[in-house]
């Protein structure tokens, strides 16, 4: 079974072990389990979007192959100097349309807006949860193909510890906000706005910029103008997923010119509901954090490390990917689907 082991060199909690297979998946061949008629290859619904004569448009199940379960108790335990607990937690599939090889980027605006609420009320139902101190919600897109891969779905994943990269963003936020009591998000989006270099839309409501310090070639990061530490609480708020929708289909467009092939995940506030080890454990979070959704294309030679030591080599500047992304028609598809 597989399990979380601390690695005490850099603080990073990593999965081990295999991957257990749920019970009332049925080990079929051929056919793409997530389109209509495929539903007994997958786990039972936990909930489904549906139009109004009663036909799924997104449905949500438990992964077959879990990488966190919900049952059971954390058990964290030393082994000497290191540490293990078990893999509590959550682990959903989204399909997010019954159309085989439509992407997100080409789905109705409406229905986007209906997955961002969907999206919404799974992280905070499972915030719910005492045990899990963070909800990701991702995706990785590749061409559309005959297999499951060419289906359209995200991942939502429960975790009882925080993933290093957003721990480290969580505490630097903080810093900042203890130093100038304001948030880093903020003044980075106010001075992205006024130079006007890497920005490649906005609206009145959200905004799409390349960051300053572009880990990969493209890479555009989407998010409210005004401070929200919270997408889900943020999309709770009524019309701000239906405001939401057309602007991220616009940026998942501009994406696709780039590549077909897209890693996408939500950065949001941590499970504030979660058992805290001391009283002040992210207390100033709401004000401090920004949320903020990362689009990152993997362009064929451009999105790798420099050698091993964890060194991104980005090419392409984000003044530079920002004049492109903004020459860039939405409304026109620059690749074709098979």
């Amino acid at each position: 079974m597989a399990e979380l082991r601390l690695d005490p060199f850099t603080r990073r909690w990593v999965v081990t072990g295999k991957r257990p297979v749920m019970p009332d998946v049925h080990d079929e061949s051929g056919g793409c389990p997530f389109c209509p008629g495929n539903e007994h290859m997958t786990p039972h619904s936990i909930r489904e979007y549906k139009n109004s004569d009663g036909t799924w448009m997104a449905r949500v199940f438990h992964d077959r192959a879990p990488l966190f379960l919900v049952e059971g108790g954390l058990d964290r335990q030393p082994e000497g100097m290191y540490d293990r607990m078990n893999t509590v937690g959550a682990h959903e599939i989204v399909v997010e349309t019954p159309v085989h090889g439509l992407t997100l980027a080409h789905l109705p605006a409406d229905h986007i807006a209906h997955l961002l609420e969907l999206f919404r009320d799974r992280i905070l139902d499972l915030k719910q949860d005492r045990r899990l101190r963070y909800v990701s919600l991702f995706k990785d897109q590749h061409p559309p193909t005959a297999t499951l891969e060419g289906h359209a779905y995200s991942q939502v994943l429960g975790s009882p510890v925080l993933p290093q990269l957003l721990e480290i963003e969580f505490r630097w936020s903080q810093a900042h906000f203890k130093r100038h009591d304001r948030c880093i998000y903020c003044d980075a989006l106010q001075q992205e706005l006024q130079e006007d270099v890497r920005v490649v839309d906005q609206t009145e409501d959200f905004v799409a910029f390349c960051p300053f310090g572009s880990r990969w070639s493209y890479e555009l990061w989407v998010g409210p103008v005004r401070h929200s530490s919270s997408f889900e609480n943020d999309m709770t708020e009524p019309g701000r997923a239906a405001a939401f929708a057309p602007f991220l289909k616009s940026c998942l467009m501009r994406m696709e010119k780039v590549s077909p092939s897209l890693h996408v995940v939500v950065h949001t506030e941590p499970n504030l509901l979660a058992w805290k080890p001391t009283k002040d454990w992210w207390s100033s979070i709401r004000d401090d954090y920004h949320w903020h959704l990362e689009i990152q294309p993997d362009v064929a030679g451009k999105r790798r490390f420099l050698g091993t030591e964890g060194f991104h080599f980005n090419p392409i500047p984000a003044e530079q990917a920002a004049l492109v992304l903004r020459a860039f028609d939405p409304g026109r598809e620059l690749y074709s689907k098979s």
